[in-house]
C-alpha cells in the first residue's frame, strides 16, 4: 500500500472516532501526552501536538507557492475535543476582545457553524441563533450565503468562518451579508488569503476537483484570495475593523494553542452607507 494512502486512512480513523475518546487508539495519547508543550484552548487538554489537516503535497506546494495565509495545516486538530485551529484561533480572539457579551440577546446568523463554537453561543442567551449552510446537518437551517432569505437588517451578528473562498460569486455573498446585517452590526469574515497576490488568482478552467487542489490548494476552493483585493471588496459596504494577531498574542501563544501567527482576524462593521 503507498504509504501517503496508508497514513490518510489511519488519520481518517483517528479523526471519526475524535469524539469517543475510548475508541481513539490509547497508545498514539499516551505517547502524546509525554510532552506537554502544546495546549488546546477550547478543552484545556496538554500534550506533544495536534494532528495535521491533511498529508497532501499538493496542499503544501499551494500554501507555499501563493505564501496564503490560513489554516495551520501542521497544527489543526485537537485529539481530545476535535475543534481546529480555527475555531481555537476565534475563542481567543473572541476572549481578548470580549465580543462573547455582544451575544447576548442579539439575532446571530452562523455559516457552516462549529460545534463548539455553536455550543458557546447557544449558552450566551442570543435573541435568535440561526445555524445554517447551503448542505445542512441536523438542526442547521439551508440557506444560499448568495440568497439569504431574511429580510433586510435583520441580524446583529453573522459568523462566516473560511466559507468565502468556497463561493464563486463571492462578491454577491459579501453584498448579501450587508443587506441582513443591521446598521452597526458586525460580521466575522475568516478566509484564507494571499498578501503575495494584488488580484485574486483564478480561472474558469480550473474547474475540476484535480485542478482546483493543484492551483487553490483544496478541492472545493473557488480562487485564491488577495488580501488586498478581498478588503477593498469589503470596504465597499463595510467598516474594516481588522484585528493583528500580534497585537493580542505572543509567538509562544500561537505556537502553544496551535494557530496561524499570520492570521489576523478580519471584522467589519455595517455602516449601511458604502453602497
Amino acid at each position: 500500500m503507498n504509504i501517503k494512502i496508508f497514513f490518510k486512512k489511519i488519520i481518517r480513523k483517528i479523526r471519526k472516532s475524535l469524539g469517543l475518546i475510548k475508541r481513539v487508539d490509547v497508545d498514539i495519547l499516551v505517547l502524546n501526552k509525554k510532552n506537554k508543550i502544546k495546549e488546546c484552548y477550547i478543552c484545556g487538554e496538554q500534550f506533544e501536538n495536534y494532528y495535521k489537516y491533511r498529508i497532501d503535497n499538493e496542499v503544501d506546494r499551494a500554501i507555499s507557492h501563493f505564501q496564503t495565509v490560513g489554516s495551520d495545516v501542521d497544527n489543526y486538530g485537537c485529539y481530545y475535543c476535535n475543534c481546529n485551529d480555527r475555531d481555537r484561533h476565534l475563542f481567543m480572539y473572541f476572549d481578548k476582545l470580549s465580543l462573547w457579551k455582544k451575544f447576548n440577546n442579539a439575532k446571530i446568523l452562523h455559516f457552516a457553524p462549529e460545534i463548539s463554537l455553536s455550543k458557546k453561543i447557544e449558552k450566551l442567551s442570543p435573541n435568535e441563533y440561526v445555524k445554517c449552510d447551503l448542505f445542512p446537518k441536523e438542526d442547521w437551517k439551508k440557506i444560499d450565503i448568495t440568497k439569504i432569505d431574511f429580510e433586510d437588517n435583520y441580524f446583529d451578528v453573522l459568523i462566516c468562518n473560511h466559507v468565502i473562498e468556497h463561493i464563486p460569486n463571492h462578491l454577491q455573498a459579501i453584498k448579501e451579508i450587508s443587506r441582513v446585517l443591521k446598521k452597526n452590526g458586525f460580521a466575522i469574515l475568516q478566509t484564507p488569503y494571499s498578501e503575495l497576490l494584488y488580484n485574486h488568482f483564478e480561472d474558469q478552467n480550473i474547474n475540476t476537483d484535480e485542478l482546483r487542489l493543484s492551483f487553490y490548494g483544496q478541492e472545493d476552493h473557488a480562487r485564491i484570495i488577495s488580501k488586498r483585493q478581498f478588503l477593498d471588496e469589503l470596504s465597499r459596504y463595510f467598516d474594516l475593523n481588522i484585528v493583528k494577531n500580534d497585537s493580542l498574542f505572543s509567538v509562544n501563544d500561537c505556537f502553544r494553542y496551535g494557530v496561524n501567527k499570520m492570521e489576523d482576524l478580519i471584522m467589519v462593521i455595517n455602516n449601511k452607507t458604502n453602497k
